[in-house]
């Protein structure tokens, strides 16, 4: 059963996005030699201490996390961790809301090898005092941070800085819910400053540039700065979403340090963020180079005044989204970023719930279902089969068949009393004489 499911949700990914997957069994980009933990037995885990000792112990895990762990004051876990898995079950949080005493995870330079996927990162508010972040990679190799949600990091959400290198960051939102509080030492009143790669201009790993991709990551409201700031960085910044209401916000801002910086902006939305660029040479040293390729700021495709030297696209494997589809698939709150992954007690993961599912590369052609998830009358609508009849089969995620009925796509949204189905997640297509369309749903 569980290849099903897999093998189930692969596809469905694959078709509704087109090009790019949601979904993803492995990593792409710099960390796509991660495994984490591998196919090793999943152990779960509810409190700090146990979360703690599974994480330190020597040896490859999979460790899923239920619930909410409240990490105590100055009860950071800091160490040199390698060959984990650490996943959330849905709604699963790690929390440090003190201020005198932040930070949840640091991974110790010597840290290699980790899958981080699902979780909800909670913090106590930015408060400029050079802190711990919520997530901080001070020195860790072959990084996967997949579907994650960073809130209110106190100094930063998540920092990569020493000797960290080989990082895939995909599908995170970033976001600011608590107001900044001022008067820290370090001088900033309002410091909702979210990722910061190298803490200073001679800050690099062993081959001197940070390589990193940023994948299809969401910096939402209350981001102000550092969506990311760089420094002797080596970044590929992909099908991305900027919105932020935060004046005077920026984007991206990169300097040169002792060892240069080139970063490739491709096919991302910068939708609402005051600026997209800030050059820091003249603080860090060096020499950067910055090219948008395919991208748009506030609706218009980024003018090539935005662009400084020449950066090469990445030489490894990748799939693109194009950009007219990011605003509607990387936020989504069903599917996109964040944590929104389903993860069985088994550590069976597979993707959640889009509001909208296209199956073609264009944006009148999709289906619309909601609610999401459904309690008792499952909403479809297909706009472009208006007037026309549709065949419905859902199936379990077992694969047996749970309904089976015709409909009519009157110009309203057609609709299916799914109350009798037990709770779960189930697939199925939905067909008119034309096209084949897929659905997935939860029933609550």
């Amino acid at each position: 059963m569980k290849k099903l499911i897999v093998i189930a949700s692969l596809a469905f990914g694959t078709i509704n996005l087109n090009a790019q997957v949601y979904f993803q069994a492995n990593p792409e980009g710099y960390g796509a030699a991660t495994t984490g933990g591998g196919n090793t037995t999943p152990v779960t885990v509810s409190d700090y201490a146990t979360l703690k000792t599974q994480l330190t112990t020597v040896g490859s895990k999979v460790i899923l996390v239920s619930g909410t762990i409240t990490i105590p004051q100055n009860g950071q876990i800091s160490a040199v961790i390698s060959n984990k898995s650490l996943i959330g079950l849905p709604g699963a949080k790690l929390v440090n809301e003190n201020q005198t005493g932040a930070g949840i995870l640091n991974l110790r330079s010597g840290s290699n090898n980790v899958i981080i996927r699902n979780l909800i990162f909670v913090g106590p508010g930015a408060y400029d005092i050079n802190g711990p972040d919520n997530l901080t990679n001070q020195g860790g190799t072959n990084i996967w941070v997949d579907h994650c949600e960073f809130q209110d990091g106190q100094d930063g959400n998540f920092d990569n800085s020493g000797l960290s290198d080989n990082i895939t960051i995909s599908w995170n939102k970033f976001t600011y819910l608590k107001a900044p509080i001022p008067g820290g030492s370090g001088g900033s009143n309002d410091h909702r400053f979210s990722n910061l790669v190298g803490s200073s201009a001679t800050d690099a790993p062993a081959d001197g540039n940070y390589s990193i991709t940023f994948q299809s990551n969401y910096w939402a409201e209350g981001c102000k700065e550092r969506m990311p700031r760089a420094r002797n960085a080596q970044l590929h910044i992909l099908n991305s979403y900027y919105n932020t209401s935060v004046p005077s916000s920026l984007a991206i801002g990169l300097g040169g340090g002792s060892k240069n910086s080139n970063v490739y902006v491709e096919n991302t939305n910068f939708a609402n963020v005051t600026s997209i660029f800030r050059n820091y040479v003249s603080t860090d040293g060096g020499t950067i180079a910055i090219n948008y390729v395919n991208s748009l700021f506030k609706g218009n495709p980024v003018s090539t005044t935005y662009d400084v030297g020449t950066v090469s696209k990445p030489n490894y494997s990748y799939t693109v989204m194009p950009v007219e589809q990011v605003a509607q698939y990387v936020p989504d709150p069903g599917c996109g970023a964040g944590a929104t992954l389903l993860v069985a007690a088994d550590g069976t993961i597979t993707p959640g719930v889009c509001s909208f599912m296209a199956v073609e590369n264009t944006e009148k052609s999709y289906v619309k279902i909601y609610p999401v998830p459904v309690k008792e009358v499952l909403n479809i609508e297909i706009p472009q089969s208006r007037g026309r009849s549709l065949q419905v089969d859902i199936f379990s995620a077992t694969g047996r068949k749970a309904i089976s009925t015709s409909l009519n796509n009157n110009g309203k949204a057609a609709t299916i009393n799914v109350q009798h189905l037990p709770k779960g997640v189930y697939f199925g297509t939905l067909k008119t004489a034309e096209n084949s369309y897929p659905v997935r749903f939860i029933k609550n």
